[in-house]
């Protein structure tokens, strides 16, 4: 059962430790649950400062141990260290986020390689805003029925979600 001195407690130990502190798989819930629980009680100036108190120390607890998961993550890509004592939502947060940091790194890496990237022509059937492409140059935004080359890798994502399809040369 979380306490305001057990809030206390987890603060100190992230904000004086590298790693994440072990924490129960359902600290997020108990964590809200006791706020819920003080908020009820919260009657007196003093029931209401430790209220406000509390949910400073819930929060800063969570952003501390977001910006050690940011970190973690970097470590996880660059030499496969795996933190350790995430919550369930915690190590969801990380797994998105190595995906994403590995899916740039690819992506970067074959712009540093020099690489020739293999451009398609598509056709587009819905709206697309501006983005990135995979070497890192600015495409669109479209509309349906615009014609462009972009790189073979985006145009194969963007056929799939069925937002252009390919145009074969007639030559």
């Amino acid at each position: 059962m979380i306490t305001y001195e057990t809030l206390r407690n987890i603060e100190h130990e992230e904000k004086n430790s590298v790693k994440l502190s072990k924490l129960p798989q359902d600290f997020l819930q108990e964590a809200m649950q006791y706020l819920e629980n003080k908020e009820a009680i919260a009657k007196e100036k003093e029931d209401e400062l430790e209220l406000e108190t509390a949910r400073h120390r819930v929060e800063s607890i969570m952003q501390i141990r977001e910006r050690k998961i940011l970190s973690f993550t970097l470590s996880f890509v660059r030499s496969g260290a795996i933190p350790e004592n995430m919550m369930p939502e915690e190590r969801e947060l990380f797994n998105n986020i190595v995906k994403n940091l590995q899916d740039y790194q690819k992506k970067r890496s074959v712009v540093m390689s020099g690489e020739k990237v293999r451009l398609r022509a598509v056709a587009f059937i819905q709206e697309i805003p501006r983005f990135v492409g995979i070497d890192m140059g600015q495409y669109g935004p479209y509309k349906p029925g615009d014609i462009a080359t972009i790189p073979e890798d985006n145009a194969k994502v963007l056929v799939d979600r069925g937002a252009c399809e390919f145009v074969e040369s007639g030559l």
